[in-house]
């Protein structure tokens, strides 16, 4: 096995005399820290298999900077589907934060301790998105940047000394934060893609994420707000929960405010399946329009759920090494 640190992979060549095989990986190597003394190189593939396993934002956008052309019309690589790069998914985290009555002390132990996961499954599914909701032991760092937030408040506010240290050991022991990881339905319209405008240091395009929600998920959000009030009600938290315009994903539903992170699951933008006519890849992650090409990761996945995406990767892998060690034990024997 060969590592070549320090090489960024951003094109493949196809050979269309020989079954559309990929010939080529292009990369560009750099060796200082600026990364603008890159030189151009070039691995031939012809009688290799070549796998693409970066991440979903990653594969999509070298696949779609792979450009051939067939009869005068300008074709990207795996792409007859034209399914690469779309159907990008991710967990929408809804956060909703307050004081509990009592000190729980977080900010020490597991980043979560525990997990509601009754709104992974029903019948309400028709309707909006499954979510989970684990409690997390961060106080409110997220949403909130305690305690810095919380120091800086109450300086502000003329604190100091002892009167300070109370203050800040009353409000961060009792911080409590909920969080909902909101499942996201397949949707094209959610997809990477590349334009050359938008380069990197090395000259490569960057990914350009085209990113919308439908109203399945804003209404999941909605409930799941809706849950979180009745939780905070029970338990007697204070909800300090607030949504601003300022927020970064900031959505507004039925006259509500919502805000939401991404949970960096991200998922789909070149989906498996079990026809050229709507995939990328077969089962095993062998790409449809190329014999000796794979694209293996998160990527591969047609739909989310509410679980994190890390155990299917890593079944895909495995699966494809099966079908990958088939197509060399092929190629030892001619």
């Amino acid at each position: 096995m060969q590592i070549q640190a320090q090489s960024v992979v951003y094109r493949l060549s196809v050979d269309q005399n020989d079954k559309d095989k990929i010939s080529k990986v292009h990369l560009r190597r750099y060796t200082s820290r600026e990364k603008t003394d890159f030189v151009e190189e070039s691995i031939d593939t012809s009688d290799a298999i070549v796998i693409l396993a970066a991440n979903a934002f990653e594969n999509p956008k070298i696949l779609l900077n792979s450009k051939y052309t067939v009869n005068n019309v300008v074709k990207t690589a795996a792409n007859s589907s034209d399914q690469v790069g779309r159907n990008l998914m991710d967990h929408m985290v809804m956060l909703t934060w307050g004081l509990f009555p009592e000190p729980v002390y977080p900010y020490r132990g597991p980043g979560s301790t525990t997990n509601i996961s009754s709104f992974r499954d029903g019948n309400f599914r028709s309707k909006f998105s499954a979510w989970i909701s684990p409690l997390d032991n961060w106080g409110w760092g997220w949403p909130a940047f305690s305690p810095g937030s919380d120091v800086a408040e109450f300086i502000g506010d003329g604190l100091f000394g002892a009167e300070l240290r109370k203050k800040l050991t009353n409000r961060l022991s009792k911080q409590v934060l909920f969080h909902f990881e909101i499942e996201q339905l397949p949707n094209p319209n959610n997809r990477v893609t590349i334009n050359d405008q938008y380069l990197d240091v090395l000259g490569i395009p960057r990914p350009v994420i085209h990113y919308e929600l439908t109203e399945y998920e804003m209404k999941a959000m909605e409930q799941a707000k809706h849950a979180s009030d009745q939780m905070f009600k029970r338990l007697n938290i204070e909800d300090f929960t607030k949504y601003t315009a300022a927020d970064k994903n900031s959505v507004i539903y039925n006259g509500v405010r919502y805000s939401y992170n991404g949970a960096g699951h991200i998922v789909g933008t070149h989906r498996m399946g079990s026809t050229a006519e709507d995939s990328v890849t077969n089962s095993y992650c062998k790409a449809w329009d190329h014999p000796n090409l794979y694209i293996v990761g998160a990527g591969n996945m047609t739909t989310l759920g509410t679980s994190n995406p890390t155990l299917t990767l890593s079944a895909f892998t495995i699966r494809s090494v099966e079908s990958i060690l088939a197509d060399l034990e092929i190629q030892l024997k001619k």
